[in-house]
């Protein structure tokens, strides 16, 4: 009885512990808008690929939906191609894509980069600015990537737009070594992501 008594008190403080919790919302990745690309370099000449299959989410506030407060991206190794089929066996047995089929990426923290406090009063042609930071998960290795990124909302969507570069000899993964064709450790990484948020949300309002 004495807990039943005190659920209302329970209940308030978790509300003032926990502000925003109940406006939090996973929204989906937008495949078909989406893209994630690559690019390598080898001696003579780069090349370019792209992860033909991907999925993820972000986390916003309902309240302001334009404020992500986290975000998950899963991208199936052997659903990559460099657009050369004999490369892209290749680039799958350099991954294991067999015993690692994912390749992961988890959002831990955004940082404003330009002052502006909000990407819901930026545009595609003026974007908000900002450094994100996570682990990424490669050859079962994780490690921390940043990558700057710009931001927009269009309507009922969140467009996040940017670049980083991964290391993969952090994630254990050798040089490729070929003739006299070496490919650099560093690849070359360019996302647009497109999140779709839920109907009837509050129109973004520009100062």
């Amino acid at each position: 009885m004495q807990i039943l008594r005190s659920a209302p008190l329970y209940l308030g403080l978790l509300t003032i512990l926990l502000p925003g919790f109940a406006h939090a919302a996973d929204v989906p990745l937008d495949l078909k808008q989406s893209s994630l690309k690559f690019t390598g370099h080898a001696f003579l000449h780069d090349f370019n690929g792209e992860a033909k299959e991907f999925f993820g989410s972000a986390q916003v506030d309902l309240s302001k939906p334009e404020l992500v407060t986290g975000a998950k991206l899963q991208i199936r190794a052997a659903k990559m191609t460099t657009f050369e089929s004999n490369r892209d066996q290749n680039m799958f047995q350099w991954l294991h894509a067999d015993s690692t089929p994912e390749i992961s990426f988890e959002l831990t923290r955004v940082v404003s980069m330009d002052g502006k406090p909000a990407v819901a009063t930026a545009t595609k042609d003026s974007p908000s600015r900002f450094l994100v930071s996570g682990n990424f998960t490669l050859n079962k290795v994780a490690k921390p990537l940043q990558a700057e990124a710009r931001g927009w909302r269009e309507g009922q969507w969140l467009v996040v737009t940017g670049t980083t570069s991964v290391n993969t000899l952090d994630h254990g993964l050798p040089i490729i070594q070929q003739f006299f064709m070496t490919v650099d450790k560093d690849v070359d990484v360019s996302f647009h992501l497109v999140f779709d948020l839920p109907p009837n949300l509050p129109t973004p309002v520009k100062p």
